[in-house]
């Protein structure tokens, strides 16, 4: 009998020094994969990688946008001639909206591009 609960014993502090370990071992990964993180998110080239990630979709609402605002009457549809015009001069509307939006978009985009620390690379 003392036998057996000797080896239970030993069974259970090799299975918690093996939990132990383990745990201290995640901690430590854990702890090198947020300083990597850390040191990726400083980063100039991650900066600029977002910043263009989020040009990069709001060029492409304004497109989804525009796709949208000249599909919306459709030239089958049967109206009159002064909902036609309505609808004519609310897509043209819309239209000088997104090409406004557009080209504050890339006037903005240029701006940062002039001032970004790569941008001397690029050139």
């Amino acid at each position: 009998m003392l036998y057996l609960c000797l080896a239970l014993c030993a069974m259970f502090l090799t299975f918690s020094f093996g939990r132990y370990l383990s745990a201290r071992t995640r901690l430590v990964e854990k702890t090198i994969d947020e300083t990597i993180a850390r040191k990726l998110s400083e980063s100039p080239i991650k900066i600029e990688l977002a910043r263009l990630k989020e040009e990069n979709g709001v060029m492409r609402n304004l497109l989804i946008d525009k796709v949208e605002n000249e599909t919306s009457t459709s030239p089958t549809t049967h109206m009159s001639n002064a909902d036609k015009a309505r609808a004519m001069k609310s897509r043209t509307l819309r239209r000088r909206e997104i090409f406004g939006e557009a080209i504050f978009t890339l006037q903005r985009t240029q701006d940062t591009q002039r001032s970004a620390p790569y941008s001397k690379i690029r050139s």
